[in-house]
């Protein structure tokens, strides 16, 4: 049970009845009297011991723990906040025939510096693959596929080309460092699924590890003897879907820890489920209210939802989405018009915001 803080009047009149029991012909409701006085400062003070220890309190458990506390306790079990990573992956450019070119060479897009890691060797028509890093860390450092970055000193490197296009995997990995109750979670999580060596919740507990992980499931399927799946979300993307370069980053740290069974190719991006949205008689329906609503659904989506599998589905309630949009500060009455019933996921698929409309 949470410490209770009495409230200042209950303190006050406790010391004022302690006053008449233990120093008799005292009277505490006198405004002038030296004794009123006294029993208001000891309330006073008593009343912020109180709120004190009732911080204290909460810094005994995971669950409700702040700053380093949280830190301290996820520390013993094993878990530590996930520092700031930077982004890498592969893209394509020309250079000259046949040439190999060291590690080193700079890139830009925006404002983030990408340098080559490893040395690359342009095939007979020039294409060549380069192998990069960002040389900052964060989220911002992620490009998706297609995603265009400049050489940054053609003058050191005439035979390159100045623009560069990233490979299909994109680059990926980049992640802003650990927020607390993304800390939290992963103690909760490790604390109640103590390490055995090959369960579901190891893998679960390995995924988010990664930097840029938010969430992660390990699946087995009843019916296909062997088979197990970690499907995870990843910060930053779109819809939290992960790209080929985060997959390799989870899988990474999956074979890192060599657990009992294969673990060859477990790691999995879930397939984004477009649900549409058809609302009816909104009340006070803005742009503000609107966006709020969008925003309540898929984060919905995020608080209740899972992906699921063939032999092990997960079914998004329509009164979820309903609840969420009541949720929404502004709106008073609304109609749900779509989806028109449950909807069931599969094949690996997570919910994520379709198309909204809104009618009369």
């Amino acid at each position: 049970m949470p410490w209770q803080v009495r409230p200042l009047a209950e303190i006050s009149a406790r010391a004022r009845g302690a006053f008449r029991e233990y120093l008799p012909g005292t009277d505490t409701g006198l405004a002038n009297n030296v004794v009123t006085v006294i029993t208001k400062v000891k309330a006073a003070l008593a009343y912020e011991y109180e709120l004190r220890l009732a911080w204290l309190s909460k810094q005994l458990f995971i669950r409700s723990a702040t700053g380093q506390w949280l830190v301290m306790h996820c520390a013993d079990i094993g878990i530590y906040r996930k520092p700031a990573a930077a982004a890498a992956g592969v893209i394509m450019g020309t250079g000259l025939p046949d040439t190999v070119y060291a590690a080193g060479i700079r890139f830009v897009a925006g404002n983030q510096v990408y340098t080559s890691t490893l040395p690359a060797t342009s095939d007979g028509d020039g294409v060549i693959f380069i192998s990069v890093k960002a040389d900052a860390k964060g989220a911002a450092t992620n490009r998706d596929a297609d995603a265009v970055l400049s050489l940054a000193d053609p003058a050191l490197w005439p035979g390159l080309s100045g623009s560069w296009t990233v490979d299909e995997d994109g680059l990926g990995g980049g992640a802003d460092v650990e927020d607390d109750e993304s800390l939290r979670a992963r103690g909760l999580q490790r604390k109640q699924n103590p390490p055995r060596g090959g369960a579901l919740t190891d893998y679960e507990r390995i995924a988010r590890s990664v930097p840029g992980v938010l969430k992660a499931w390990a699946f087995r399927r009843p019916d296909a003897p062997g088979f197990i799946a970690v499907l995870f979300l990843f910060a930053g993307r779109t819809n939290l879907i992960p790209l080929t370069a985060d997959v390799e980053a989870v899988q990474a740290a999956i074979d890192a820890e060599r657990l009992i069974r294969v673990d060859d190719s477990v790691a999995v991006a879930p397939v984004a489920k477009a649900i549409d949205v058809e609302i009816g008689g909104l009340t006070n329906d803005t742009a503000d209210v609107r966006a709020a609503v969008e925003a309540a659904i898929q984060a919905m989506y995020l608080a209740k939802c899972r992906p699921g599998i063939v032999a092990d589905t997960f079914t998004v309630s329509r009164s979820w989405i309903s609840e969420a949009i009541s949720g929404v500060t502004g709106e008073t009455r609304h109609r749900l018009m779509l989806p028109a019933a449950d909807i069931v996921l599969t094949n690996g698929e997570f919910p994520v915001n379709g198309s909204f409309d809104y009618v009369a």
